[in-house]
């Protein structure tokens, strides 16, 4: 019958416990390096951290690089029933007296009445129709065709230069075709021509009349000068500004064209609020896990170098952030007064976008180079990622080699207490065979006997 053979059970050593604390004190080296990939995971994520807080603060730097985006310009309609209207940076400050005389209209046309849409053919065979808008055309093909054809030929036509057809029931017997110019104005009015398969002019088989006359739109500035335009929409007449035209008026509606400080405001607190949000992430990284490095540091010096360094060579009124209200506080963040702002903005505004925003000088222009250098693929922050990834793979190499070699010495181990287990229970059971021989011996001896 075999044995039943287990670690300690020849011996009575507790076998088992024994290995465990000794693989514990085996481990303890793999344990310190499963600790340091942890360490290096949680620097790779601030450094994550860093980026998503750096790129917050490019975005609002973003907003103030550009000179004619802080020059913005709001247009009012008096009476937005009228009209409306909205200003670009070319606007320049005014006010206009608009009064709309007519609106632009596109030209309508529809057919005869017809029994039905899809089973009466019009025509006969090779009829063909012209559309012409302007100097340009195109042809279908309308003879032998229901109203449901002609309008499918026109609205699939690749080369159909802006009419749109539209099978219109009056009733149960009385469908017609409507063709619709897409633009208004008089110089987009369609023109119909119809010829036969020989290419002859024929008569018009669907009896096409005017319903809509095409229009332009007029209106009088100052009361003064009268505008003509073919679209309701008109972005040439005054610069910079777009006139949407509603409604016919009777009298004049004042509008007024002035510069807005809303933006540029805006802009500047977000540059001051972003770079403190930037350095309370910096603050909070380093007092985290990447306490001490160098990576910190040289950001947030050279972001500070660019600050405290006044663009040259400009030729406003200002020449440094104090001037228009941004400073230093003694915890590194940056203040603003907005009273200071408004009034830079109100006395020179372009001399407070310039600042900002003048090509190679202006404390914008810089900061954002110096991001994108900082965010680039190849920016410090990548390569600080570059050299932790190249520690975490080292760590886990060194964790895998551990990690076998400790499968070679916790096995080495249960061989080694195996067999001290097997020689600890014969040296017992030739303990006990020796001990009753001697028991024996003793009991033969004369004193022992009865």
């Amino acid at each position: 019958m075999a044995s039943i053979s287990a670690a300690g059970i020849g011996s009575g050593l507790d076998v088992k416990t024994i290995i465990s604390q000794l693989m514990t004190l085996e481990q303890r080296p793999l344990v310190a390096l499963q600790q340091k990939e942890a360490g290096f995971h949680a620097q790779l994520s601030s450094l994550g951290q860093l980026r998503s807080a750096v790129s917050s603060y490019q975005s609002a730097v973003g907003a103030l690089t550009s000179s004619s985006a802080l020059e913005t310009y709001t247009a009012t309609s008096a009476d937005t029933a009228k009209f409306t209207a909205t200003a670009d940076p070319t606007a320049a400050k005014g006010t206009y007296d608009i009064q709309v005389t007519n609106l632009a209209v596109a030209q309508k046309q529809g057919s005869s009445a017809f029994a039905d849409s899809d089973t009466t053919k019009i025509g006969n065979v090779g009829d063909k129709m012209t559309l012409t808008i302007g100097t340009d055309s195109f042809s279908v093909e309308v003879g032998d065709k229901t109203l449901a054809d002609i309008a499918a030929a026109i609205n699939d036509a690749s080369d159909n230069v802006g009419v749109t057809a539209s099978v219109l029931q009056e009733d149960a017997s009385n469908f017609r075709l409507v063709l619709s110019s897409d633009k208004t104005g008089t110089a987009n009015a369609v023109t119909l021509a119809f010829e036969d398969a020989a290419a002859l002019p024929i008569a018009d088989p669907l009896s096409m009349a005017q319903i809509q006359a095409a229009d332009d739109a007029s209106f009088v500035v100052d009361g003064t000068y009268t505008i003509t335009r073919s679209s309701n929409t008109v972005t040439d007449a005054i610069q910079g500004v777009t006139l949407n035209l509603l409604e016919v008026s009777t009298s004049a509606v004042q509008l007024d064209v002035v510069q807005d400080t809303g933006d540029i405001t805006s802009a500047v607190n977000g540059f001051v609020n972003a770079y403190n949000t930037l350095q309370s992430t910096l603050t909070g990284l380093n007092n985290g896990e990447l306490s001490g490095d160098s990576t910190l540091r040289m950001l947030q010096g050279r972001v500070r170098s660019i600050l405290n360094s006044p663009p040259t060579g400009l030729s406003g009124a200002y020449s440094n952030l104090s001037e228009i209200g941004v400073a230093f506080q003694k915890d590194g963040t940056l203040t603003l007064d907005s009273t200071a702002l408004s009034s830079a903005i109100k006395d020179d505004r372009n001399a407070v976008a310039d600042l900002f925003a003048n090509d190679d000088q202006g404390y914008a222009f810089r900061l954002d180079a110096l991001l994108d250098d900082i965010l680039d693929s190849d920016g410090l922050i990548s390569a600080r990622e570059d050299g932790i990834n190249s520690s975490i793979r080292t760590a886990q190499d060194g964790i895998e080699r551990m990690g076998t070699r400790l499968e070679i010495v916790e096995t080495r181990l249960r061989s080694q207490f195996s067999a001290l287990d097997l020689l600890v229970a014969d040296m017992q059971t030739t303990g006990n065979f020796l001990t009753q021989q001697l028991d024996i011996l003793s009991n033969m001896l004369p004193n022992n006997r009865n």
